[in-house]
């Protein structure tokens, strides 16, 4: 992708956090599995969910926690140099055709019914844009965010590497489902 092709990109490199379930901490980095889907891949697609902040990583899986009851640890990680479609910048979501309201909407109901989530639409034109992942806007956190990269480790994605160990943490009993 040139610089003029990234000019409604994001460039990012920084410390992040992602919250996996303790029994596949071996596999942290690893594309999910084919069948897999979820608000921004559809079955098959690579995707590696994490945040910026590590309490922001724990509390957009607080509610499966609270749920399925399975242990999660949270990963510090590094990212060197990937480009992403920003949710927040008007501008660009404007020009790209995203609307950032799709990925605000419901997408576990409808998968269960075999549906398509709206926020899709959202991830497939940043694929086609040639974006290496999108930043999604938290609907629990005021200005939050979370970052999805659609690529990573191989040639001509941005880097992604462990860079500490993992940390344990609880929820707390007396907290409603999306609280730490």
């Amino acid at each position: 992708m040139s610089q003029a092709d990234k000019k409604f990109l994001r460039r990012m490199s920084g410390y992040f956090f992602r919250t996996v379930p303790i029994e596949k901490l071996a596999y942290v980095l690893d594309l999910p599995k084919p069948e897999s889907s979820g608000r921004y891949h559809r079955p098959g697609q690579p995707i590696l969910y994490m945040s910026p902040v590590k309490e922001w990583s724990i509390r957009a899986v607080s509610g499966y926690m609270r749920t399925d009851g399975i242990r999660r640890v949270v990963v510090p990680l590094y990212i060197d140099e990937a480009f992403v479609l920003d949710q927040n910048d008007e501008l660009a979501c404007s020009v790209l055709g995203i609307d950032p309201e799709l990925s605000k909407k419901p997408w576990i109901p409808v998968l269960q019914v075999n549906g398509e989530p709206p926020s899709w639409k959202n991830s497939d034109l940043a694929r086609s844009y040639g974006a290496d992942g999108l930043i999604d806007c938290s609907r629990l956190i005021p200005g939050g965010w979370h970052l999805n990269l659609f690529r990573w480790n191989e040639p001509g994605a941005p880097t992604v590497h462990i860079c500490g160990e993992p940390m344990e943490f609880r929820l707390s009993v007396e907290g409603k489902k999306w609280d730490l």
